[in-house]
Parts: C-alpha cells; sequence; structure tokens
C-alpha cells in the first residue's frame, strides 16, 4: 500500500471514529433517576456486583438544543459503577494538653479504618511534602479490593487469599468521640446479613490516673444480626487488624514483622519467613495453634498496630492469626517496600435466624513511645514489651527511662543523648581508671616482653609460660585493659536497640545541622554520596583517644585497634544521627578522663613488683592458667629424665 492509501484509509477510520462519538453524544444511555438509591448486593462470596439500571433522557448541555425524540432501538442495560471510597468519619483524639494526636477515618467501603494519620509527625522531616505519617494509609501492590482496620475477613487459609467484606456501610449515629455504621447487604455461604459497628475514642482518665498512651486506642464494636431465615454459621473469619511497612526509605526493613502475644510468650515473624532461606516458600500463615492468643500487632521500626479482645466484654478470641507478605509504595521511596498484612481470628459463631451476637475490640495505633506504652497495661496487658530490646531489657528500659528524664530537664533529645552518656561515664570511671593503669603497666612491660619472644624464638610454648611469670611477678593481668571495652559492648547494643526504635527521636532537632536525631545528618551531597558530619567527628575523636592511651599487646593486636575507628565510621554512617551523637559523646568524656587519669600518679614496675609480692590475693583466671602450665611443664622435664616414662609414684603427704 502506497502512502497516498494510508493517509485515505487512516483519514476514513477517523471519520468513522468521530461519528461514532457523535452519535454516542446525541443519543446517550438512560441513567436513573437522580432521586432513586443505588445499593450494591453482594454475591456469597463476599464481593459486591451493581443492579443493573434503567435508562432516562439527559437533558441538553447549557446553550444546546434539546435533540429530536427518536425511537432509539433498545440497548442492554449497564451496569453502574462501583461506588467510590469516602470517609463517613474522621475521629480525632487529643492528649490532656488539647492537642491533637491522631486522625481515625472510618471508610465507607467494608466499613473499617482506612488510615490513623500521626497528626504533627512528619512522614521525612527533611521532606514536608510528604505530609504526616498514616499509619495502613497505603494500599499492599496488586491488592484487591480496599479494606481498613475493622473490616471482615471470611474463608482465612493457608491455601487461598481471604475475602474481604467490601459491601457499602453507611452512618447511623454519631457522637463527638464515636460513630456507628452499618451495611445491611453482608453475605456469607448464601446468608445476607447486618453487621453494625461502632467506632469509639478511648478516654484518657483512668480514675485520677491520665494514659496518654489512650489517644492512639479505638474500641470496635460489632454487632452481627441475622434477619433471614436460615442459620448463620461462621467459620474460618476475622477482623483484619491492618498492614504494616517502612514509613520511608530511611528505616530499617529488620523491624517490620507481627507480634503475637500467647500465654504469656511472645513471638515474632518477618516477611523474610515467608520466603526463608530453607524450607518452601510460602504466600500466608494461618496459624490456629495458640494456647491462650492474648493480642496480636503489626510493627515497623517506630510505630506499632495492636488489636485484642476487649477486656470484659465477654468477646473470645478464635486464637488464630492470618498474615501474608505484601509490597508497599513508600511515600517518596523509589522502590517498593516489604511489609505484612494481619487478620485476627473471630470466634466461631452460629447465629440463628431473628437474633444478633456482639463482639468488641480494643485496637492501639501509634507510636512506639516506651514510657507511654508502659503507662497502658491496664488497657493492653504487656504492650511496653513491643520495644523489642530482647535480652538487653534490663539494660535498654533504664536507658530509655534516663533519656526522658533528661528530655524533661533540657527539653531537647539530643542534650538528653549528652546527659545520660555522662551519667554512663561517671558510673564505669572506676573501672575505666583501673583499666588505663593496667594498659599503663603493660606498655612497661613491652620491652622484656619482646626479649623473651626474641630468645624463646619458635619455642611458643616457653614464650608464653616466661611471659605467664613475668605478668605474675608484676601482678598484671594481659585482660585488665579489656575490661571497660568488654563492658561498654553490651551497653553500647543496648542503647542501639533504644535509638533505633525511640520513636521520640523522629523529627527532633539538636544543633545546627542536626535536624532529626532518627536519621544521618546530612548536610549537603557530594557526587551522588551523602556527607554525614557526626560520624567523621567520632572517628576523629576515637583516633585522638585511642593516641592517648598506652599501648599495649603485641603488634598485631594494634594494628588491628588501629582500625576500630574506621569500622565504626562506617558502622555509624548510615544509621541516626543519634547514635554517632552517642558515640562521639563517649569519646570526648573519655578523652578527659585520661587527661584526669594523667594526672594522678603513674604506676612503675618497681611499685608493681612490691605489690605483687605484699598482697595476698585470691588465685586469679589467668594466675591459674599460668599454675597449670607451670605444673605441666615440670611433668614433662620429668617425663624426660625417666626416659618417657611418667613418674606415677604418690607423693607424701
Amino acid at each position: 500500500m502506497d502512502k497516498t492509501s494510508v493517509i485515505v484509509v487512516s483519514s476514513c477510520v477517523a471519520l468513522l471514529g468521530l461519528n461514532w462519538w457523535w452519535s454516542s453524544q446525541e443519543a446517550p444511555a438512560e441513567q436513573p433517576n437522580p432521586t432513586a438509591t443505588q445499593t450494591a448486593t453482594p454475591n456469597p462470596q463476599g464481593t459486591a456486583t451493581a443492579p443493573a439500571t434503567d435508562g432516562a433522557t439527559t437533558p441538553a448541555a447549557d446553550g444546546a438544543q434539546p435533540a429530536e425524540t427518536t425511537a432509539a432501538a433498545p440497548t442492554a442495560p449497564q451496569a453502574a459503577p462501583a461506588p467510590a471510597l469516602q470517609t463517613l468519619r474522621a475521629l480525632t483524639s487529643k492528649s490532656s494538653t488539647g492537642q491533637a494526636v491522631a486522625t481515625f477515618s472510618i471508610q465507607n467501603i467494608g466499613g473499617g479504618v482506612q488510615y490513623v494519620e500521626m497528626l504533627n509527625q512528619a512522614v521525612n522531616s527533611t521532606k514536608p511534602e510528604l505530609g504526616n505519617v498514616k499509619i495502613n494509609g497505603t494500599t499492599p501492590t496488586g491488592a484487591t479490593g480496599t479494606y481498613g482496620l475493622g473490616t471482615l475477613m471470611f474463608n482465612l487459609s493457608d491455601d487461598n487469599e481471604p475475602v474481604y467484606d467490601n459491601s457499602v456501610y453507611t452512618k447511623v449515629d454519631e457522637t463527638e468521640e464515636s460513630v456507628t455504621i452499618q451495611s445491611k447487604t453482608v453475605s456469607y455461604n448464601g446468608v445476607t446479613f447486618t453487621v453494625t459497628k461502632k467506632f469509639t475514642l478511648v478516654p484518657l482518665q483512668k480514675g485520677d490516673e491520665t494514659l496518654e498512651g489512650n489517644a492512639y486506642a479505638l474500641r470496635i464494636d460489632i454487632s452481627v444480626t441475622n434477619p433471614s431465615t436460615a442459620n448463620l454459621a461462621l467459620s474460618n473469619w476475622g477482623i483484619y487488624a491492618g498492614g504494616i511497612c517502612p514509613v520511608n526509605d530511611n528505616e530499617g526493613p529488620a523491624y517490620t514483622y507481627y507480634l503475637t502475644f500467647d500465654n504469656g510468650d511472645f513471638e515474632n515473624e518477618s516477611p523474610g519467613s515467608f520466603d526463608p532461606w530453607f524450607g518452601s516458600k510460602k504466600k500466608r500463615i494461618y496459624n490456629t495453634e495458640f494456647e491462650k492468643l492474648e493480642w496480636a500487632g503489626l510493627m515497623n521500626q517506630y510505630y506499632a498496630t495492636v488489636i485484642q479482645p476487649a477486656k470484659g466484654s465477654g468477646t473470645a478470641t478464635a486464637d488464630a492469626i492470618y498474615a501474608a507478605p505484601a509490597d508497599y509504595k513508600v511515600p517518596g521511596a523509589e522502590n517498593e517496600q516489604q511489609g505484612l498484612v494481619l487478620g485476627f481470628g473471630m470466634p466461631a459463631s452460629n447465629i440463628a435466624p431473628g437474633t444478633t451476637q456482639s463482639f468488641s475490640y480494643e485496637t492501639f495505633t501509634g507510636p512506639k513511645y516506651n514510657l507511654m506504652l508502659a503507662g497502658m497495661t491496664e488497657e493492653f496487658n504487656m504492650i511496653d514489651d513491643i520495644m523489642d530490646y530482647g535480652w538487653l531489657y534490663l539494660i535498654s528500659y533504664p536507658m530509655n527511662w534516663i533519656i526522658n528524664i533528661f528530655h524533661d530537664l533540657f527539653g531537647n533529645w539530643g542534650w538528653a543523648i549528652v546527659a545520660m552518656t555522662f551519667v554512663i561515664r561517671l558510673l564505669i570511671w572506676p573501672l575505666y581508671r583501673k583499666s588505663y593503669m593496667s594498659m599503663k603497666r603493660m606498655s612497661l612491660l613491652q620491652p622484656m616482653i619482646k626479649e623473651i619472644k626474641e630468645r624463646c624464638g619458635d619455642n611458643q610454648q616457653q614464650a608464653a609460660m616466661e611471659m605467664m611469670g613475668l605478668y605474675k611477678k608484676y601482678g598484671i593481668s594481659p585482660m585488665g585493659g579489656c575490661l571497660p571495652m568488654l563492658l561498654q559492648i553490651p551497653i553500647f547494643f543496648a542503647f542501639f536497640y533504644v535509638l533505633q526504635t525511640a520513636a521520640e527521636l523522629r523529627g527532633a532537632e539538636f544543633l545546627f545541622w542536626v535536624t532529626d536525631l532518627s536519621q544521618p545528618d546530612t548536610v549537603c551531597y557530594l557526587f551522588g554520596l551523602p556527607i554525614n558530619v557526626l560520624p567523621f567527628v567520632m572517628a576523629i575523636s576515637m583516633i585522638v583517644m585511642m593516641r592517648m592511651s598506652p599501648s599495649a599487646g603485641d603488634p598485631m593486636q594494634q594494628k588491628i585497634m588501629k582500625f576500630m575507628p574506621v569500622l565504626f565510621f562506617l558502622f555509624c554512617y548510615t544509621y541516626p544521627s543519634a547514635l554517632a551523637l552517642y558515640w562521639t559523646t563517649t569519646n570526648i568524656i573519655s578523652i578527659i578522663q585520661t587527661l584526669i587519669i594523667r594526672r594522678l600518679p603513674q604506676p612503675t614496675l618497681e611499685e608493681a613488683k612490691q605489690d605483687a609480692k605484699g598482697g595476698k590475693k585470691k588465685e586469679g583466671f589467668f594466675a591459674r592458667i599460668q599454675r597449670m602450665a607451670e605444673e605441666q611443664q615440670r611433668a614433662l622435664e620429668e617425663q624426660k629424665r625417666n626416659g618417657g616414662m611418667r613418674n606415677v609414684t604418690k607423693k607424701k603427704k
């Protein structure tokens, strides 16, 4: 076909398309009466289907003449569009000071909480255009339907995706603290029934006590009425407990998991549990093997969603949870983030015709403020344990408590970290001083140790024995200088967990360029790489501190110690600036302590020798090792003198 033919054919196709469009404008499909109410009728699986509509004439646009009435061929009725997602009511909770802290947006489809917005808590303090944190406000990639916290789930199993209630709810009642919604078209196993839900903000006052955490709590009362003549048997169903993912791309995905509290024991599973290194990949988990499931929840680095049967309501749990991995498009992030969705099992129910059964649940959706959660134990048993401090809980919890006290004094989280670091260094001062003196004595022995190694050559056993004798002679422990460092390891990791999960630090400013202690203190980008200042200060201060300390140990150990600043620099570079602030403050205080110690009388080998002779000390670990080595050496020498035979003659007592 030549060029002219292509143009002619294309023009004909365009004219035919224009004629079809013009005809559709002249004879539009008839619409239903505007006063009629359209309702969606769910099918037995819970998915809604819109009814067919009759036709009606649409008036002409302004300035146009009405079209002539002509007989038109009858057309098949068209399905009405699915109802649009709408917010029926937004409940806003307040703190004891009257400040609005969270908004719970109740949606019409599925009758759940579409999202919980954390007011005045930005997704990223450096990018205010991303808005506030919205928990459960992001639909998983590839999700079918729209659902929120409190939406009913059916057909829970390991084999198939659950069916979500997507019927349309309407508002039937409301007060300042609550809203009641209802749907009469929920369907399950061929029976259509009515579901009424009441969402109520939880009061802060419990007698004379104020529970600030209740500002993030919401009670959900669910009533299921069976108006039909058939029996309504509900099994393998539950309530949607929400979805979770990192708030922004700076958060650690390792802190995203779901948590269950079963008979006093905690269990958590991360998205990686569905695709383990060893074993088969799982698309979902439906776990019914619980003894007494008290509550379940979803966690990310700084926020949590928890659901449990309401205390004193008589609502029993089905002792089951449903969980599945989900991918989320996080605001401001280029790549999708791994997350989870969770369902909390509801007890199997047999609702007779004309009867109603009620269920009540308490939910918490908010930041992981440790002390605030600890004050909620009346409403949520053991909820403060979601801080996930692990076996370091006995150290981490007091640290968080001390930080909060100093924050109340200074009004700044950065200075609170500095003050807490000062307290820690003050407590370990005696050990640090003893360590320094031990390292000083060790440094004085280095010439003698070098002479022993040169004299013994390849005889490592002989060299070790002579060095042990040298340590014993001067009363020096080779591990004496390592004690404070070993003690700091659990303290460091305990504080690391505190800083990694402390939502209080989100958006907290410190000095000048440090505008958010929960993120790296990036001041600019060089060739696409972030320039973070505090890690550099930390590394430099660590080098200065190490140069001020006495040189002890063999050359290999000294070389390894020289790499420590580099390792800590790389470790802290991409972590929250609060961690680098803590370590920098530790180094600076250590430098000051070292300057003070160096002004004290310094140990000498003669003093150490006199102390070792005069003191009656309990035999230590290294002394025992030395004694055993000496006994073994004497036994070997005696064996050689006896011609290779051991002397087994018992010594006279």
